[in-house]
């Protein structure tokens, strides 16, 4: 009977001081993690959502870097940021987009197109350098961004089947459409595209592109499958992450085969003794070669063939070759907005991050950026040899992700949201690299 009316009494019954404190730990580990969960969110919203301050057009994802800044600034000066040597490549890599716009457009002009650049860049690199400090931190933003993400892949689904945009169409009729962009100045109102693929309209949900939403969603699959999260926020989240099909894109496809067979490989290491990533990337490497010298025109034409519009394949060979050709004739400034010289039918976008950094600004600033993402893989790599085996799986699902985005830079250019989430990725594999095992679980 007495336990009986313990259970059924109104009073609360008093929480252990153990327990107490670990769930006012947690708490305080959401509350410190909250600016890179904010700046996540932020890139789900459409770039429709925005506003015009002195001549700066500030969508979401930058509203909420702006409002973060000094509080970024502040653990800065307190010497409570772990600089790294890949820091000082980051850093490099933004002071040469401003740089090179000073350059090439005088002080004043180059600080503010540069300076808004490279503040997209370091931005969200440093939030996320400085909210995620371990493998645990990565879970919980992984389950707080499971319903967001759900919600724009259906977005897409429904965007998909229904053969009709809904959520920039929406956006864009309370905040005006987008501005279409030449040479860095708006001319227009922004050109929407219907292309219907496998019976499917190419869905854009929130995001700028069908590509960008594609490999925005695709890119955390890798990570929701190596979590080790439980339940609904672990079924949301690949969920979620499928619904990039939607985008009917080739990098999308492509980002989720890749992510299937890295995982796959690490997974039959356990089977295969003495075989490791080395023997991985030196076998993949020597099959390419092989295929590149063997076969009549190269390995290019053989991937192109058999991506879901070959056309656009063979577009973005034109593009390397005169986008090369431009870095080479102005290799230390670049030509900034300016339209680089290309054949007389060929549109002024630049379908390949690496190459449109270089074309901008010049060599250093992609060299510099792209050595920071390298040094990231590397690091979280040699980490990830010292931790048990749920965070190593997590920290490998972070590299699949990022190696899987840098590939994919290749074939794209990355803006709003995605490019944001993939700076936040860099500096989370920065933040989790290089360090003892015992300060990340």
């Amino acid at each position: 009977m007495a336990s009986s009316s313990i259970l059924l009494t109104d009073r609360p019954i008093p929480l252990s001081p153990a327990f107490a404190t670990r769930r006012k730990t947690r708490a305080n580990d959401v509350v410190f993690l909250l600016p890179a969960i904010l700046l996540l969110y932020s890139t789900l919203l459409p770039q429709e959502v925005r506003l015009t301050l002195a001549g700066q057009v500030i969508y979401p994802y930058r509203a909420v870097a702006f409002l973060l800044l000094p509080w970024v600034l502040g653990r800065i000066a307190t010497g409570r940021f772990p600089f790294r040597l890949a820091d000082l490549w980051m850093f490099a890599g933004v002071t040469w987009m401003v740089v090179s716009f000073c350059v090439f457009y005088g002080i004043s002009d180059g600080i503010r197109r540069g300076g808004a650049l490279a503040f997209d860049t370091i931005a969200p690199y440093l939030i996320a350098r400085t909210c995620v400090r371990n493998f645990q931190d990565v879970r919980r933003l992984l389950i707080i961004a499971a319903p967001g993400l759900m919600l724009a892949g259906l977005s897409m689904m429904v965007e998909s089947v229904s053969h009709r945009q809904l959520v920039r169409p929406l956006a864009a009729a309370i905040f005006d459409p987008l501005a279409y962009y030449v040479n860095g100045q708006a001319v227009s109102n922004a050109r929407e595209f219907y292309i219907l693929r496998l019976g499917l309209l190419r869905a854009h949900g929130p995001f700028s592109h069908p590509i960008l939403a594609g490999l925005f969603l695709a890119s955390f699959l890798p990570m929701y499958l190596n979590s080790s999260i439980k339940k609904w926020p672990y079924v949301i989240g690949i969920t979620a992450s499928l619904f990039a099909i939607f985008s009917i894109s080739s990098a999308a496809f492509l980002s989720i085969i890749i992510s299937g067979i890295l995982l796959s490989y690490d997974r039959l290491q356990v089977y295969l003794n003495g075989v490791g990533w080395r023997f991985f990337v030196f076998a993949l490497f020597t099959c390419l070669l092989i295929i590149e010298l063997a076969s009549q025109n190269g390995l290019m034409p053989i991937i192109i063939r058999y991506t879901l519009d070959p056309q656009t394949g063979y577009y973005r060979q034109l593009i390397w070759e005169y986008g090369m050709r431009s870095i080479a004739n102005y290799p230390w400034f670049g030509i900034g907005f300016t339209d680089y010289e290309r054949l007389p039918w060929m549109i002024t976008s630049i379908d390949n991050h690496w190459i449109l950094l270089g074309v901008r600004h010049g060599y250093i600033a992609p060299i510099c950026v792209f050595t920071s993402c390298i040094l990231g893989i590397l690091g979280l790599a040699r980490t990830s040899i010292g931790l048990g085996k749920t965070d190593s799986g997590l920290a490998k699902a972070i590299i699949f992700a990022l190696t899987g985005l840098i590939i994919s830079a290749f074939t794209t250019s990355f803006f709003g949201g995605l490019h944001t989430w993939f700076f936040m990725i860099v500096g989370i594999a920065l933040s989790l690299g290089d360090r003892p095992a015992k300060q990340l679980t």
